[in-house]
């Protein structure tokens, strides 16, 4: 079950904030298990009759808790006298850079939910859930007092949705999942009376789709699967002030789970995502378009590298779009962490150094010295998921093809998340999933926020 206060995991020391339902012992996503009743300890979770030491075979085997303790007592003492490598006569490992920090949950908000930092500098987050459940719920984060307040819900429950922050202080939501079906429907919160309203809806459903604010204010939708199979080439855009959505050019190339990268002149990049099935399967594409406002049309791009979903874009500076991570191979099963390079000014991609871990369903934050901060995701090897907790940042100045570097861990597992540069330079990462081999999705809600 869950605790509100941060606790020291009883086998791995790892900071967590669940127990075991049987026991009570602080257990972290290294050593838990998923029951009918909740989460278990290994020793707990083991069938009765089963011999002493037994664990469920769903995750590597554990040793019991009484004997892990003992065990990490004497392997970090046997730590603390050898060098700080990895094997002896290889270099010390990289010394994690900032800090993270537990910041209070925000009740309602779980699972796929959105964040989006407001003109006032406080964090308007909405909506989530997990599978099939999706929330109504929406709440506003004050980062200098570090609490949550419950606001109005929206007038539809959804979940991996998009939410945009208009330039006239609004937020615009669309699109989503609620009770397994794609969402057309838009709403718009106000700030000022602390109210959700509906404007019109899109001209198809959209799930896995992208919602990108232009230069005028107005909003680029594109792409997503409307149905199970059924990617969208079209594209339409909001106008604030009616209301209003209506058609562009259609995308080259039918996509979702891609990612879409406005630049400074206005164009708008979009890089990879799931392709149309073929035979059944829907394989992770290498093609990039990009959209020209002025025209109203979508132009082809040199391709990636490397076919990828589910992975994470940021602008770096004024002409390099930085790619991360995502889902790759012919059956889009199996976590990437390969990195590349979008040069605006010159129109192709270049390969950069690969991530620490793979990772795919992460976050890619900009902060305010140039470099990137890469949190979470999952690790995914031919179906079998598991949700991490490690970050990583990028440094584009170190050497031709920059440089990853660990940035600590969180406290919480999780993928598919939320997080937003708070206007202090520090990054607040909200909710998000976590999935483990051959257990149901979680849906987190703790919030935790990264200091550079």
């Amino acid at each position: 079950m869950a605790d509100t206060q941060t606790l020291s995991c009883a086998v791995h020391g790892e900071s967590t904030r669940l127990t075991c339902v049987d026991c009570g012992q602080p257990i972290c996503p290294k050593c838990m298990t998923r029951t009918e009743v909740g989460l278990k300890c290994y020793p707990c979770a083991a069938p009765a009759g089963a011999p002493a030491g037994a664990t469920p075979n769903r995750r590597r085997s554990l040793l019991l808790v009484a004997v892990g303790i003992s065990a990490m007592v004497a392997l970090a003492a046997v730590l603390l006298l050898r060098p700080s490598s990895s094997e002896p006569g290889q270099p010390a490992l990289p010394t994690p850079v900032g800090t993270w920090a537990d910041a209070p949950d925000p009740g309602g908000i779980r699972g796929t939910a959105t964040a989006v930092v407001l003109e006032d500098g406080t964090v308007l987050a909405a909506g989530g859930g997990v599978n099939a459940l999706a929330v109504p719920a929406t709440a506003a984060f004050d980062p200098a007092g570090d609490a949550w307040r419950e606001l109005a819900p929206m007038g539809a429950a959804r979940r991996g949705h998009q939410a945009v922050l208009l330039t006239d202080g609004r937020v615009l939501v669309a699109g989503g999942l609620a009770d397994g079906v794609p969402l057309a429907s838009a709403e718009v919160y106000d700030p000022g009376s602390a109210a959700w309203s509906a404007v019109a809806p899109m001209s198809v459903p959209r799930l896995g789709h992208s919602l990108t604010v232009l230069n005028d204010g107005r909003v680029l939708a594109a792409g997503g699967s409307s149905a199970e199979g059924q990617e969208a080439t079209v594209a339409e855009l909001f106008d604030p002030a009616a209301g209003t959505w209506r058609p562009t050019g259609p995308l080259s190339t039918p996509r979702f789970e891609h990612t879409a990268t406005r630049l400074r002149d206005g164009r708008v990049v979009m890089a990879g995502g799931l392709g149309p099935a073929v035979n059944g399967l829907a394989a992770p594409l290498a093609s990039t378009e990009i959209y020209d406002p002025a025209a109203n049309i979508f132009v082809g791009a040199t391709e990636m590298a490397t076919g990828r979903s589910n992975h994470a874009a940021v602008l770096l500076g004024d002409n390099a779009v930085v790619v991360s991570g995502g889902l790759g191979g012919e059956a889009g099963d199996q976590s990437l962490a390969s990195s590349e390079v979008f040069d605006v000014r010159a129109g192709t991609w270049t390969t950069s150094a690969p991530l620490g871990a793979a990772r795919s369903g992460h976050t890619a934050t900009a902060l305010d010295d140039g470099r990137v901060l890469v949190a979470g995701g999952e690790s995914v090897q031919r179906g079998s998921r598991r949700s991490l907790t490690s970050a990583e940042v990028f440094n584009f100045e170190t050497g031709p093809t920059g440089q990853w570097g660990p940035a600590g861990d969180m406290s919480c597992a999780r993928s598919e998340q939320a997080a937003v540069l708070l206007p202090d330079g520090s990054v607040l990462v909200v909710a998000g999933d976590a999935a483990f081999p051959g257990q149901a999705p979680i849906a987190q809600s703790c919030t935790e926020r990264y200091v550079p």
